[in-house]
């Protein structure tokens, strides 16, 4: 395995969303590598059944499915060209959702283009909320604004990833705060739960 994309053991992930891995990083961006931390974890511990097969709790769909979902937000994202971002129209790359070595490929050259993010940016985001594809919307944004919403996608379906391992797959190691919003993590000590 290739040393720049080795994760450390679960039980130091949750410190480390805390620390943000030091100070030349922005927090956004250091916590978005932590979710990648855990995202590389889960894939790293599943067989290639594990991922593939589909999960009657997720609708049948697959964990790999989830986790290819979870990808093409960030790495449209990191391909936007122009400096407008469209996730209508993101590539659904089939091989995420088999190859758990492409996976952890595509996280690395995530990691690596997010090394570079040290200021926000003006982005045009384009949506369209229509059944017949007829509703474009353009409207302005920043690159900042789209790593967090990107950030928050991933958590909730991290959270369903979390409910098929924790009862599909209970050997499966996951952090405990794997799929849970930093505000709850907050709240949760906050009330000493």
């Amino acid at each position: 395995m290739n040393e720049s994309i080795t994760v450390d053991h679960p039980s130091s992930l949750t410190a480390r969303r805390n620390a943000a891995r030091g100070p030349v990083r922005l927090p956004l961006v250091a916590h978005t590598g932590v979710q990648f931390d855990e995202l590389h974890k889960l894939v790293d511990q599943l067989s290639h059944e594990e991922y593939t097969v589909p999960v009657p709790i997720l609708s049948g769909s697959t964990i790999g499915q989830h986790v290819r979902h979870v990808l093409e937000f960030y790495i449209c994202l990191m391909d936007a060209t122009g400096g407008t971002v469209n996730y209508d129209a993101r590539k659904r790359d089939r091989t995420l959702e088999t190859d758990r070595s492409a996976v952890l490929l595509k996280l690395h050259s995530l990691r690596k283009w997010m090394d570079h993010i040290d200021q926000d940016v003006a982005m045009e985001l384009l949506v369209d909320h229509s059944h017949d594809g007829r509703g474009a919307t353009s409207m302005s944004t920043s690159l900042f604004r789209e790593l967090a919403y990107a950030f928050d996608h991933g958590i909730h379906h991290m959270a369903l990833l979390r409910i098929a391992v924790e009862q599909h797959h209970t050997m499966i190691a996951l952090d405990p705060d794997f799929g849970v919003a930093p505000s709850t993590i907050r709240d949760r000590k906050a009330i000493g739960r």
